[in-house]
């Protein structure tokens, strides 16, 4: 039988598919079986994605690519992933300083997934199977259907506005679809899966293990702590650590220029070392985007500690 290649409307039947699924069936599931409700949900939408590409006769080989990794590859994932994580988290904070109690909300169901059970299990459930099973879907099934537009561009962004929208909150929306469009672009590029399924899998552990790490303290800090953090930020969120992660964001535009290049070392056009002559123009625009975020995150220190002093003067 001769093989398919998935067109554009055949990504409707995948987004509708995949919200049954998401918006329905995960409800259901976590309600009957808790905890393992997640896995069977992410499971399904992966088994989804796998039988909707075979009922469309597509090459699964071609829709869901894997090859072996090589070193210089998974090097620039995860500094991409870096520079891509301090971006989304400097967009979290300042959408958290004007509204703490929505985005704290948002995420408040993976933390209680993280708190109730242990730490591996966390990682297993809240990580790794999302990794898998999200990447199948939404860089797998859902963006190969994109493939053959004639932007790479607009394949990438439709996937990861659809992949932010359905994690369920306007909130986690505008970080959710930053990442998702480094998931869709390191798919493109590579032809392969298991550099955004490892990229998922950091992005998603790291704040799983820095909660376990919350749940290893005694008691009177541990769980105390996290509820202390957790009322701290649904009250008001600081300028100052605004500020911070936008001093840290300042970093963004190099670890992903760098990133972008490891991915491709040894390419057509990435055979001249990681700042060529011929792309001097695009380091003068690194510097300047770094420059740019630097200084609006040491304006707000500035700020942050002026209204500080003024509070603490007396009257």
């Amino acid at each position: 039988m001769e093989k398919k290649n998935l067109k554009p409307w055949m990504a409707v039947v995948f987004v509708l598919a995949f919200a049954l699924d998401i918006f329905v069936l995960s409800g259901f599931l976590g309600m009957w079986f808790g905890v393992w409700g997640t896995l069977l949900h992410e499971i399904i939408l992966a088994v989804l994605a796998v039988l909707l590409a075979a009922l469309f006769r597509a090459d699964l080989k071609r829709v869901f690519p894997f090859k072996w990794p090589r070193a210089s590859k998974v090097a620039g994932t995860l500094i991409l992933w870096l520079g891509t994580f301090l971006a989304a988290m400097a967009v979290t904070m300042l959408v958290s300083y004007f509204f703490p109690e929505e985005v704290l909300g948002a995420s408040q169901g993976v933390q209680d997934i993280v708190v109730s059970v242990p730490v591996l299990l966390s990682l297993f459930l809240v990580a790794l199977t999302p990794a898998i099973c999200e990447e199948m879907a939404f860089r797998g099934g859902f963006l190969a259907c994109l493939r053959g537009m004639k932007s790479k561009w607009a394949g990438i962004l439709i996937v990861a506005a659809v992949f932010g929208a359905f994690h369920g909150s306007i909130w986690r929306f505008i970080p959710t679809a930053i990442l998702g469009v480094a998931l869709g672009y390191l798919l493109v590029e590579t032809d392969n899966l298991f550099y955004s399924m490892l990229f998922h899998f950091v992005n998603n552990a790291v704040p799983v293990l820095l909660l376990g790490l919350l749940s290893f303290l005694p008691e009177q800090g541990g769980a105390g702590e996290m509820e202390a953090v957790q009322t701290a930020m649904s009250s008001h969120l600081p300028l100052f650590s605004v500020a911070v992660y936008m001093i840290y964001a300042c970093g963004a535009p190099f670890l992903i220029y760098v990133g972008n290049y490891l991915i491709h070392r040894g390419q057509p056009g990435y055979e001249k070392g990681l700042f060529p002559r011929e792309k001097k123009k695009t380091l003068l625009a690194l510097l300047g985007v770094s420059a740019y975020i630097l200084v609006i995150g040491v304006i707000m220190c500035i700020v942050s500690f002026g209204a500080m002093m003024r509070y603490m003067m007396p009257y």
